[in-house]
């Protein structure tokens, strides 16, 4: 436990490093193609600096050189573009020192270098990426087999069933991970159209998506009311239970014991109820389909142990109950999938990490069980079942090997298709369009929730994974600078592009309101933003402490629930 927490704490400062210099290193490439590009056509720097609210400068030649002991990213100063001219048609800086009117020219070329070197730092990530493979959430497939479809959904009304496949989406057929097609449909204006295969037959099923408060609760976007079966592609490990059973990598595992394979945490809890007894799985392979026969894993037994340690177990996942596993304590007490835990033995459960805590001190004495099902508050006694690690000696991680141009491209769409369906929202507010979608403003991110992600994304999955975002992030900050907007670098670029038509520059009287209505914006964008931000995380803790009222509370004895415990695994998920 001491060493786990050691881990546990340096995984925590790896991700905080992480985010921390590649956040950072991300506008700090920006400033440093402004500065480089300044200095190639001769125009005056006074100063650069990494990080802000400067702990140290060095003055060397004319330029200063700072260290900030804010390390999220730099800046650097350029009179010649940054400041304003003066009736004589000389940049003027506030302290008073004049320099010459840069040429329109120069100046686009060293403010088009910030966002140049953003997208050139993006495409030396993207190679890395390219060439070590990123891990997809699912594999690709070009049918969705439906698992679940919640009941009174947009998607029920509109017909769709368990067990439909799915074969276009929007008259289009795809081929993409499930990430991938619940984003094709957030990004969907107005009615999502689903053509559906059912005994033999295709048709339509069209709704209108609405927000789906089982997923980011506090974000109001449309996510899928359904499930799929996720295909699972398999890689044993030499000498592994998985080779011995006579599985080779790509193959598919298709059901275990007669049980069709919902995803990849389905098939683990079917492993872990079989407890390494013999297992059945039904497989593709190079589209055929075979039966194999073995045992489902090898005991494990820790290093310096002659036999194995077991753990306590109740048999279930997730709070609300995601699944029960058959045969084992909470299926055989009559706790059923859908109710509500609240305490174990008065001791409150809000999480899974709860129940494991409780689990981990309680070692295998009986537990009443606190849980609500449909507005009833009810008591259950369990007693949980000491049960061993088996393990299977496969992995189920399938890598993509995306080209630079290729993650490239796949931002500048993202990006097109928030602004359009930004633009969409902000424009029904204004009831100028009648056009439906769930992306709002409240979507975007700033610092604090880009930070956010970025912390995650290295923390719960891997370095990898961090890098992609880097890229995205990297990427965006280069295309939307881009933008002729005054105050951002496109705007700059917009500037100059008239002067050199024009032949003189535009008047500071004209340029001044516009620039300061633009700042304005800016300030209430940032201000708009990080309330979400800071909304973002602070609303999971208050919901984590938020008490409910009490409800009646009835003992109920197993011979009083019918139909209480599955009938069949593919109810299987274990904690």
């Amino acid at each position: 436990m001491f060493w786990q927490n050691i881990l546990h704490i340096l995984s925590i400062i790896g991700a905080v490093i992480f985010m921390v210099f590649f956040f950072g290193f991300c506008i700090f490439i920006h400033e440093l193609g402004h500065f480089l590009a300044a200095r190639w056509r001769g125009l005056t720097v006074t100063a650069f600096s990494i990080g802000f609210r400067k702990i140290w400068a060095k003055k060397i030649g004319d330029v200063e050189y700072r260290i900030g002991w804010i390390p999220f990213g730099g800046y650097v100063e350029i009179p010649q573009v940054d400041a304003n001219c003066d009736k004589n048609g000389e940049v003027k800086t506030e302290d008073g020192k004049s320099y010459p009117h840069a040429k329109p020219l120069d100046r686009i070329i060293t403010v088009f270098a910030g966002p140049l070197f953003n997208i050139l730092f993006g495409f030396v990530l993207a190679t890395v990426i390219w060439l070590v493979g990123v891990r997809q959430d699912t594999p690709k497939f070009s049918r969705i087999k439906v698992a679940e479809v919640e009941e009174k959904s947009p998607e029920y009304e509109a017909g769709l069933r368990k067990g439909d496949v799915i074969v276009r989406l929007n008259g289009k057929k795809f081929h993409c991970t499930w990430t991938g097609f619940v984003k094709d449909i957030l990004f969907t204006i107005d009615k999502v159209t689903l053509d559906v295969e059912r005994d033999g037959k295709v048709f339509p099923v069209t709704y209108l998506p609405a927000p789906n408060p089982k997923h980011q609760v506090d974000e109001e976007i449309a996510y899928p009311f359904f499930k799929p079966y996720i295909p699972i592609q398999v890689y044993p490990r030499k000498n592994s239970a998985a080779e011995k059973l006579g599985l080779k990598d790509n193959d598919r595992i298709i059901a275990a014991n007669n049980i069709e394979i919902k995803n990849v945490p389905h098939f683990h809890n079917i492993l872990f109820a079989v407890q390494g007894k013999e297992i059945t799985l039904t497989v593709e392979r190079a589209g055929k389909l075979l039966t194999l026969t073995g045992k489902s894993g090898t005991l494990v037994i820790p290093p310096g142990k002659d036999k194995p340690e077991g753990s306590w177990k109740l048999g279930f996942a997730g709070n609300p109950v995601m699944d029960v596993l058959p045969a084992l304590p909470f299926d055989k007490a009559g706790i059923k999938e859908g109710d509500k835990i609240l305490a174990f033995n008065n001791t409150p459960i809000v999480t899974m990490k709860d129940a494991l805590k409780f689990m981990e001190k309680n070692q295998g004495n009986k537990v009443e069980v606190k849980a609500v099902r449909n507005g009833r508050e009810m008591l259950f006694s369990v007693q949980p079942l000491l049960m061993y690690d088996y393990r299977f000696g496969a992995s189920f991680a399938v890598k993509e090997h995306p080209t630079p141009w290729q993650q490239f491209t796949d931002v500048i769409d993202s990006t097109i298709r928030s602004m359009r369906g930004i633009g969409i929202s902000i424009g029904k507010k204004l009831h100028l369009t009648d056009k439906h979608t769930t992306i709002k403003p409240k979507h975007m991110s700033g610092p604090i929730g880009i930070g956010r992600v970025l912390f995650l994304s290295v923390y719960l999955a891997s370095i990898m994974q961090g890098l992609v975002l880097v890229v995205m992030i990297t990427f965006s900050l280069g295309l939307l600078n881009l933008l002729p907007i005054p105050v951002l670098d496109g705007g700059h670029i917009l500037l100059a592009l008239i002067e050199l038509v024009l032949r003189k520059p535009i008047p500071q009287k004209l340029l001044d309101p516009i620039s300061y209505a633009f700042i304005a914006i800016l300030i209430f964008f940032m201000l708009f933003v990080t309330f979400y931000d800071v909304r973002r995380i602070v609303n999971p803790i208050v919901r984590s402490y938020k008490k409910k009222a009490p409800a009646k509370v009835e003992k109920i004895e197993k011979k009083d629930i019918k139909n209480a415990s599955p009938t069949s695994a593919e109810q299987v998920k274990a904690n």
